[in-house]
């Protein structure tokens, strides 16, 4: 009897351990794996120090940290507001309404043809950049595109909003660029959704496509209903580079944001 209980004791002790180790191995994995909880913000230029824990491939320092951007680190901020070239901090800013009538000069109003971007979207720590077409509304400041669905620039869009887009004049010398870049959040606005139709007639330029198709305006925009979307891209920032700026004496580099 006495043996059972030993060797009873035996297999008790070890399951025991094997369940603490089992528990210390998942709970390791899950640290390595998960974002740390608390994680103190860094600047953008902090290193991986030698106490720093354990980071398993994938991880990145922005799944656990806030990146902070400062003035020091960043030749943006130089460039928009600081001491660069002939202008002293604070001086050449543009206007906020000037900045944005050269915005729209650019990237056209409701109606006209539509410009070509490069989007940016990221998804799993893995970004994507393609081109797509987009008409502005001047007066709510978004972005309206027609994409065919199931696309994977879509697909990143419906599980991560936050996106990134570049708009560039063709230019040849330093003395004739103009480039904007955009920072927004999107949505995908379906057939079956109200507001379809509406942007169709008001702000984007399908009617050309009802020509090469052969259709009416209305037989074009329910044909497409059932087999693309419409992108809606509300535009928080814009960075705008234009050398034309510095004949008026403003800096380069302008930025407008959402209030």
């Amino acid at each position: 009897m006495k043996q059972v209980q030993a060797l009873f004791s035996a297999v008790l002790c070890m399951l025991m351990v094997i369940m603490a180790y089992s528990a210390a191995a998942a709970a390791d994995t899950a640290n390595k794996t998960a974002p740390e909880q608390g994680a103190k913000a860094i600047a953008i230029d902090a290193d991986l120090g030698s106490t720093h824990p354990e980071v398993e491939e994938g991880i990145t320092c922005n799944d656990c940290h806030e990146i902070k951007l400062d003035a020091n680190s960043s030749a943006t901020q130089a460039w928009l507001t600081d001491d660069y070239l002939k202008w002293s901090k604070g001086e050449g800013i543009l206007p906020e309404n000037k900045l944005w009538e050269a915005i729209v000069a650019s990237l056209g109003k409701k109606k006209d043809k539509m410009r070509t971007y490069i989007l940016a979207t990221c998804l799993n720590n893995t970004p994507l950049s393609t081109t797509a077409e987009w008409s502005l509304d001047p007066e709510e400041k978004i972005l309206y595109g027609l994409h065919e669905q199931g696309t994977q620039k879509l697909l990143h869009i419906q599980k991560n909003p936050k996106v990134s887009l570049n708009w560039h004049k063709e230019f040849e010398t330093f003395n004739d660029y103009r480039c904007i870049q955009i920072l927004g959040r999107a949505e995908i606005i379906e057939g079956t959704d109200p507001r379809y139709e509406k942007i169709l007639i008001d702000v984007l330029d399908y009617e050309e496509g009802a020509k090469k198709k052969k259709m009416t305006p209305k037989q074009f925009r329910d044909t497409i209903k059932s087999y693309m979307v419409i992108s809606k891209i509300t535009i928080d920032q814009i960075t705008m580079a234009n050398y034309a700026f510095t004949h008026d004496g403003y800096r380069i580099y302008q930025r407008w944001v959402r209030k």
